[in-house]
């Protein structure tokens, strides 16, 4: 069981991040996996895999990630690192960028493939950076980029599951000289679930907005892309406040 009294800046802490064929958890699969291990605040171990998913990888996934059908062709599929990841993140937090999405993805690839996967408490910067970046006038949006950027953190290959994973904690570490947070695991986790729940808000308010007087409330394209910060996964998505609502519930710590 993991201990929620530990301070999180310097516990044993897997960060991980996954790249994916598309934004359906339950039908597009994983094409790489990024985790990085922290302790005491610095990487001690790192696992990258290419994944071969079984199906085509889309052209704009391709153009974001730069991972191609060639490049996964030789890779193992998933199953056959499931063991690898387990080891990797047994019995240690998580941490992750707008995490429900990738633990969502990783629970469903596992029962796909006949396993079960017990989601860990999980760190996450996204409503943090929200909160104390964007809400703050700091940054347009609370991408991931765009905090790394801010606190000049190299993200050289974002896109790509380690780079994104090892950049993702290091916005955690940075966000203290923004924000008093609190020391212990726990109580960082309890404050995250009450910030992601004002980020909620933040759009149900939009929401009941567009339907109340929606020519005098629609924002242009470019306004909803910076809206849509974190969980605005690749930037294409024909309907993306659509897109948003239904993630919204998975945006929330499920511990």
């Amino acid at each position: 069981m993991i201990d929620l009294q530990v301070p999180w800046r310097t516990c044993r802490f897997a960060s991980l991040d996954l790249e994916t064929t598309g934004k359906d958890v339950e039908n597009d699969r994983i094409i790489e996996v990024g985790i990085v291990i922290f302790e005491h605040g610095e990487v001690v171990e790192r696992f990258q895999r290419l994944v071969n998913p079984g199906i085509t990888i889309p052209e704009d996934v391709v153009k974001l990630t730069g991972i191609t059908n060639e490049d996964v062709a030789g890779a193992p599929p998933l199953e056959e690192i499931l063991g690898d990841i387990r080891r990797s993140i047994q019995g240690i937090p998580l941490l992750a960028y707008n995490h429900e999405f990738d633990l969502s993805v990783l629970t469903s690839e596992f029962r796909r493939l006949g396993d079960t996967f017990e989601v860990p408490p999980c760190m996450d910067p996204f409503p943090f950076v929200w909160e104390y970046l964007r809400v703050a006038k700091l940054t347009s949006d609370a991408k991931l980029g765009t905090a790394a950027a801010y606190f000049q953190i190299p993200l050289d290959a974002a896109h790509r599951a380690d780079h994104d994973a090892e950049a993702a904690a290091r916005v955690m570490f940075k966000l203290p000289t923004k924000a008093t947070l609190p020391d212990r695991l726990g109580d960082l986790l309890s404050m995250q679930r009450v910030l992601m729940q004002k980020v909620s808000e933040h759009f149900n308010r939009f929401r009941r907005n567009q339907n109340a007087a929606p020519r005098a409330n629609v924002l242009g394209q470019s306004e909803v892309v910076i809206e849509l910060g974190a969980a605005y996964i690749y930037g294409d998505e024909t309907d993306p406040i659509r897109a948003l609502f239904q993630r919204i519930p998975d945006v929330r710590d499920r511990r």
